[in-house]
């Protein structure tokens, strides 16, 4: 199994079960902000990370994802789509680095499935 596909797998283990991500979720930058440097993976690694993240987060905070590659563009835009609870505050181009700040918006409504949200 590829480390990409063992990323993967432990994502869909509960959060206090699955093993800590690889990527630098520990800096913050100026504005408190947890930052994810993705800039040396590839699809659809970036956008595994940050779902994991985000899922850890409190309602409010915000996390920006450093990526390279045009595909996270519509990769970003569709996690907020389809997952209730995330928001894409800003997305920016730099030269060949693409910046993504999300935002965890709310806890888990009530009668709402765990399932849904994790």
């Amino acid at each position: 199994m590829s480390d990409g596909e063992k990323e993967f797998v432990s994502s869909q283990l509960p959060l206090e079960s699955a093993p800590a991500a690889k990527a630098d979720t520990g800096a913050r930058d100026a504005q408190g902000a947890q930052v994810i440097d993705a800039r040396s993976l590839s699809a659809p690694l970036p956008l595994l990370r940050a779902h994991r993240a985000l899922r850890a987060m409190q309602p409010g905070q915000l996390l920006k994802v450093v990526t390279t590659g045009t595909q996270t563009l519509p990769e970003f835009q569709a996690l907020v789509k389809y997952v209730v609870g995330y928001e894409l505050v800003a997305q920016e181009e730099r030269g060949d680095e693409i910046t993504h700040v999300l935002r965890r918006r709310r806890g888990r409504p009530a009668g709402r499935s765990e399932q849904l949200w994790t």
